[in-house]
C-alpha cells in the first residue's frame, strides 16, 4: 500500500466509498486469482461477497494485520465455511462487478498461449485436489509472494504451520505433476 493508504483507510472507515475503492482496486487482481483458486466457477461471487463484507465491516478493522491480509482472511473464511457463503443466495445490495475491472488474461503469442493454457489447466487441476488450507497457503506464497507470517495470520495458525502447509502443497504438486515439472 502507498503512504496515502492510511488516510484512505480512515476515510473509508467513515463511509467514503471512493476511499474504499482506492484501497481495494490495487488488490483486485490478486484477490480474484485467490478466489478462483478457492472457489473456481463461483470466484466472482466469492470476491463480491467478500468485498461487501469487508466494506460493511471496515469500521471494525483494528489494523492488527495489513488491510490486504484482512480482506484475504474474509475471503478464506467465506470459502472454507459454507454456512458463511452460498453463491446461489444473493446478498442484500449485491450488484455485479463492473465488466473489465480485472482482465481475465493478457494477450500473448497464440502458440505460446495454447501451450501455457494446457500447462495451466493441468496445474489448476492438481491444485484443486489439494486441501483448501494447503491450496490457499501455496497460492498466497507462490502467486502473491506473501511471507509466512502473513499466511499464518490468514490461516489462524503459527508461522511454522503455514510453512509446512506450503511445503506439503508443493510436495503433493510435485508428486502429481512430476513428469511435467
Amino acid at each position: 500500500m502507498t503512504e496515502a493508504a492510511p488516510a484512505w483507510l480512515a476515510e473509508a472507515q467513515t463511509g467514503d466509498p471512493a476511499a474504499f475503492d482506492r484501497l481495494v482496486r490495487p488488490l483486485l487482481g490478486g484477490l480474484l486469482a485467490l478466489c478462483r483458486r478457492l472457489n473456481g466457477p463461483s470466484a466472482d461471487e466469492l470476491l463480491q461477497a467478500g468485498l461487501i463484507k469487508a466494506h460493511r465491516g471496515l469500521a471494525g478493522f483494528r489494523g492488527d494485520c495489513s488491510f490486504r491480509a484482512w480482506v484475504v482472511g474474509i475471503l478464506y473464511r467465506l470459502a472454507t465455511e459454507p454456512e458463511r457463503f452460498d453463491p446461489a443466495r444473493p446478498l442484500p445490495g449485491q450488484t455485479p462487478l463492473e465488466d473489465g475491472l480485472v482482465p481475465d488474461r493478457l494477450d500473448c503469442d497464440p502458440l505460446a498461449h495454447v501451450s501455457a493454457r494446457d500447462l495451466l489447466h493441468r496445474v489448476e487441476e492438481a491444485m484443486e485436489r489439494l486441501p483448501v488450507r494447503q491450496r490457499t497457503a501455496l497460492h498466497l506464497r507462490a502467486v502473491e509472494g506473501w511471507d509466512y507470517s502473513e499466511i499464518a495470520g490468514v490461516l489462524h495458525t503459527s508461522t511454522g504451520a503455514a510453512r509446512m502447509a506450503v511445503l506439503n502443497a508443493r510436495r503433493k504438486l510435485r508428486d502429481r505433476m512430476g513428469e511435467v515439472l
